[in-house]
């Protein structure tokens, strides 16, 4: 029998990129956002989640949501969270481009477009 989804899932978007949602974020965070820092604030929301599920969780990642696949996998492999208690969901199509930079140079995109076969292939966990 097949596990059924789980009943709440934590997109990863605003812990995977230092500027995707900006609201209180320097407040919370300060201007200057390390991979470091962001790890451990999405180790945290994640430690959060499996308690409130510990049956089951879902993690939804992107390429869009920047280091989302990379804090993801770093976080069950350090929490070794045994498979059967996650369902991990990803997409492509659009990929991650600022470099971790929260500003840009007026016109940089954030992120592209891209429905290729080249970057179609999945991330390792």
């Amino acid at each position: 029998m097949k596990a059924a989804l789980p009943r709440v899932g934590l997109g990863m978007a605003a812990l995977g990129r230092p500027g995707y949602i900006n609201l209180s974020r320097d407040a919370i965070l300060g201007q200057d956002r390390p991979v470091e820092t962001m790890q451990k604030q999405a180790d945290s929301v994640m430690d959060k989640l499996f308690e409130i599920c510990p049956d089951r969780a879902w993690l939804d990642c992107a390429r869009s949501y920047g280091l989302s696949e990379k804090f993801v996998g770093e976080y069950l492999r350090d929490r070794k969270v045994p498979a059967d208690k996650v369902f991990v969901s990803s997409k492509w199509g659009y990929t991650y481009v600022a470099d971790w930079n929260v500003k840009l140079k007026e016109g940089e995109p954030h992120e592209v477009k891209d429905h290729s076969t080249e970057v179609s292939s999945c991330t390792e966990l």
